[in-house]
Order: C-alpha cells, then structure tokens, then sequence
C-alpha cells in the first residue's frame, strides 16, 4: 500500500478534526519565560522553583519545585479539577524530597572510601530515582488526560 495515499477513512477523521470545536483554553503555551495554560502562568523564579499564578484572581496559586507538577497544577487549576490539586502538590512534594535524597547517595557514592557504605548509597540512589521517575509519570497523567 502506498503510504502517501489518504483512505476515506483517514480523510474523514481530519474532517472531523477541522470542523470540531477545540477547546484552547486546556492548550498550554509558551509565550516569553513563561508556559501559559487559560488565565494561569507558570514561570520559573530566580532559585529554580515554579511560580504557578492566576491572572483573574491576580494572586499566586502555589510555588512548584519541577515543572511538570506546576504544568499539571496550571491545567488543573484551569479546568477546575480541586481533587487533583491536592493530589499534585503531594507528588510534587515526593519529587523535592527524593530528588535531594538522589543527589545526596549520588555523591556519597562518589566521594566515599568505604566499600560498604557505597553499597548502601547505591541501592538507596535506585530507591530514590525511582520513586521521583514514578511521582513524575503520576504527574504526567494530569497532563495528559
């Protein structure tokens, strides 16, 4: 089959697609430093963390350490899902706390002498690195869905 060629079928799923109304409101954008989701603003601050804002209410929603947790919150926020925000505030908190454990057993590993204790540094870097990878992927179904 020639892969260049449209089915029907193909052609009236991008028909659809064009004639659908799309909500752009739940679309994030970039515009400057900042990501833009409706009314709410993410922007990284001096330090590194993730200034979610509310532009209606002109007022701070709340202060993100990664930035997937502040993009989930935004669109959270936007679509009026306040079950989920509590929920993403909680992941983004295991993020802070694991991702500082991982740099802590990251460089006890690398400066230790002690063979025991690089043993133990390591398997605590694994545990750390894969609670932080698996809060991230919760996050990204918030996004996502």
């Amino acid at each position: 089959m020639n892969s260049n060629k449209i089915t029907p079928k193909l052609a009236q799923e991008l028909e659809n697609l064009i004639n659908n109304k799309i909500d752009t409101s739940y679309l994030p954008y970039v515009k400057g430093k900042s990501i833009r989701i409706g009314h709410i603003i993410v922007r990284e601050t001096k330090v590194g963390f993730f200034l979610v804002f509310d532009t209606k209410e002109n007022k701070e929603v709340a202060k993100m350490f990664c930035k997937t947790a502040a993009v989930a919150l935004a669109k959270s926020v936007v679509q009026k899902r306040n079950d989920a925000i509590s929920r993403i505030k909680q992941l983004d908190e295991r993020i802070s706390k694991h991702f500082t454990d991982a740099l802590f057993y990251k460089h006890t590993i690398r400066v230790t002498k002690d063979d025991t204790r690089r043993e133990v540094a390591e398997m605590r870097y694994q545990i750390a690195a894969e609670t932080t990878k698996d809060a991230k992927e919760k996050l990204d179904t918030f996004i996502y869905s």
